[in-house]
């Protein structure tokens, strides 16, 4: 009778295991098909969720390169320098888990270099004026700029920090041309480039104000993106 009652108990525990087992094999089946039915935002944000114990700056949220028209009246005004920008081609990559690793090492390591150079919240502002000029205000010296928007590229003519009112050329002196990526929108303002062209704005920026670069931080900072196809970095802004 004993032998019986093992028996059994060994049977119906098999059993249930086979049970178990199945149902979770169901349930990942499940799961699979949710997945893959899912939309790439849904990916994305989960992505990024999966990604957020990274590193210990703060959440990371790449965003994307704008492709849509930006109006002059929408940039005109002060905006505030908030925090870096990493930026992505396309939405594949924000589903793409080493790209969103590599993206979230690149922000780290942008704000470190841009910590060293005082290049920080509050501390940094440009303002676009409706005549197509302007000012970048870092390390307490205003940087007179020009500028223009076509579809989503912006052109900045940055300046030298000393203004010649005998110039011939310009009154606001001696332009250096940059074009970068703009994304804006109500209360934010998304500025992106490729990383080398963001290192020759922010080296044109420091050199105008009178400061010394960094060489080999920049040179860091410069080789960021470089390996990572579709990844722009750059500056976020807001109002």
């Amino acid at each position: 009778m004993k032998k019986t009652l093992i028996i059994l108990a060994a049977m119906l525990a098999f059993n249930a295991a086979q049970s178990h087992a199945q149902s979770l094999l169901d349930l990942f089946k499940k799961s699979s098909n949710t997945e893959q039915s899912s939309s790439q935002s849904d990916a994305a944000q989960k992505a990024q969720s999966a990604l957020s114990g990274l590193s210990s700056v703060g959440d990371f949220v790449a965003g994307l390169l704008g492709k849509g028209k930006v109006s002059e009246t929408s940039l005109i005004g002060t905006w505030n320098y908030k925090q870096p920008a990493v930026v992505f081609e396309s939405e594949n990559m924000l589903t793409n888990v080493g790209g969103m690793a590599a993206g979230k090492a690149a922000e780290k390591k942008l704000q470190t270099y841009l910590d060293k150079i005082g290049f920080t919240a509050g501390k940094v502002k440009i303002v676009f004026k409706e005549d197509g000029t302007g000012t970048v205000t870092y390390s307490k010296k205003n940087i007179p700029i020009q500028w223009s928007i076509a579809d989503s590229d912006l052109t900045i003519k940055l300046g030298s920090s000393a203004l010649s009112k005998y110039s011939t050329s310009s009154k606001l002196g001696k332009y250096t041309t940059f074009k970068m990526n703009c994304k804006v929108s109500l209360t934010s303002l998304q500025l992106s480039f490729k990383a080398d062209k963001l290192v020759d704005f922010l080296s044109k920026i420091i050199s105008a104000a009178g400061k010394a670069s960094n060489s080999s931080a920049i040179s860091t900072v410069a080789g960021l993106a470089d390996k990572v196809d579709g990844m722009y970095l750059g500056l976020t802004l807001e109002k």
